[in-house]
């Protein structure tokens, strides 16, 4: 068992942002989905109502020194995204560290009980009575809530602590920075209700990377359109709840995708994420999966962990000039964010209309659920 203590942050509050990704984002799971998003804003609307934030100057994720002439909300539920061949769902926050931890460990904890009545771990899909018509095309997965990332994004605070213990071990690990620290809380919820968790980043001792994490302690990579034909999707532990990867980037992580046209074969698709993927030479921070996604298309899912150095316009930039040598632009179907940028994350924040937002974000986040893609 996880014992959290926890230290008050000194000086000013710091900001952060939180994606939380659940393994369900087809209709069989659009009921549950939908209540933990309206559960979530209600959540934020009093936190909005009976939290007091101040203005000053602040360093935005980048280090650079900015002002701000609004009020900042102590909280927002920025984008709810589907992807309904993925069968996965994703929610974006951003706010101050204490109410991030508390609206990202209500979404966690209330679509892990409320799927877990309808999962099925065998299927790796919510039971449904529609036909699971491309079970190749699901997002790889570890859980039912597969991972939560949270990352810096205002730092207006001087220093903070938390500390993790592992009572199995008898060791005490003290997370070095907010986003961390938020992390380990959010981690402890999870784990609470009965799902296993492994931390990376700043909320690890180790500093351990998520795609480390993932390769040593899950099944990940062979999982979903990732798995072997002839396996069958199982959780590798943590029973009907799975396992959760919780953790704390160092810097802002942004999602990027390239959705190819079915003319592209895996080769293809191939070809073009070892272009646009670091370790193959390609940019800066990025890294890339070919995934199998519906009506025969792939795409090339993609991490920029460096947005400042490997941005998205970098990573289209590079898949235009691939295309021009693999039948022309009709070669690509979509270049798309799944999540948020650090603006977006800012200017949620600073929003005066906040009820409409909300309602947009809840209006989108059906409209997804509802789309084949």
């Amino acid at each position: 068992a996880l014992c959290i203590q926890q230290t008050v942050m000194a000086g000013k509050a710091a900001y952060v942002a939180c994606n939380v990704y659940v393994s369900a984002g087809r209709q069989g799971g659009a009921p549950i989905l939908l209540d933990v998003l309206a559960k979530a804003q209600q959540r934020c609307q009093y936190l909005r109502r009976h939290k007091v934030t101040a203005s000053p100057e602040r360093n935005d994720h980048t280090g650079t020194k900015i002002a701000h002439t609004k009020q900042l909300h102590p909280i927002a539920l920025v984008h709810a995204f589907a992807d309904v061949p993925y069968d996965r769902s994703s929610f974006h926050l951003a706010g101050t560290a204490d109410c991030v931890a508390d609206v990202a460990s209500l979404i966690a904890t209330q679509a892990l009980k409320g799927l877990a009545k309808i999962f099925d771990p065998v299927k790796a899909t919510c039971n449904s009575s529609e036909p699971d018509e491309e079970p190749g095309s699901r997002h790889p997965y570890v859980g039912i809530v597969d991972h939560v990332a949270v990352m810096p994004l205002l730092n207006t605070y001087e220093k903070s602590t938390g500390t993790r213990t592992d009572d199995s071990f008898q060791v005490s690990f003290e997370a070095p920075d907010a986003n961390g620290q938020t992390a380990i809380q959010i981690g402890q919820a999870i784990s609470e209700v009965g799902a296993k968790v492994y931390y990376y980043g700043s909320a690890d001792p180790d500093y351990t990377p998520l795609a480390q994490v993932r390769r040593e302690c899950t099944k990940f990579f062979k999982s979903g359109g990732l798995k072997e034909e002839s396996k069958v999707d199982t959780h590798a532990t943590g029973g009907i709840y799975g396992v959760a990867t919780v953790g704390a980037p160092s810097s802002f992580v942004e999602n990027y995708n390239i959705r190819l046209s079915a003319t592209c074969s895996k080769t293809m698709a191939r070809s073009l994420t070892k272009i646009v993927r670091e370790k193959d030479g390609g940019i800066v921070g990025v890294e890339a999966l070919t995934l199998p996604y519906s009506e025969g298309r792939y795409e090339v899912a993609c991490n920029l962990l460096d947005p400042e150095r490997g941005s998205a316009d970098m990573i289209l930039k590079a898949a235009t000039k691939w295309a021009e040598n693999h039948g022309g632009e009709s070669c690509i179907d979509k270049a798309y964010r799944v999540g948020t940028t650090a603006e977006q994350c800012i200017g949620a924040l600073s929003n005066t209309d906040v009820d409409e937002h909300d309602k947009a974000v809840y209006h989108r986040f059906t409209n997804y659920m509802s789309s084949s893609a």
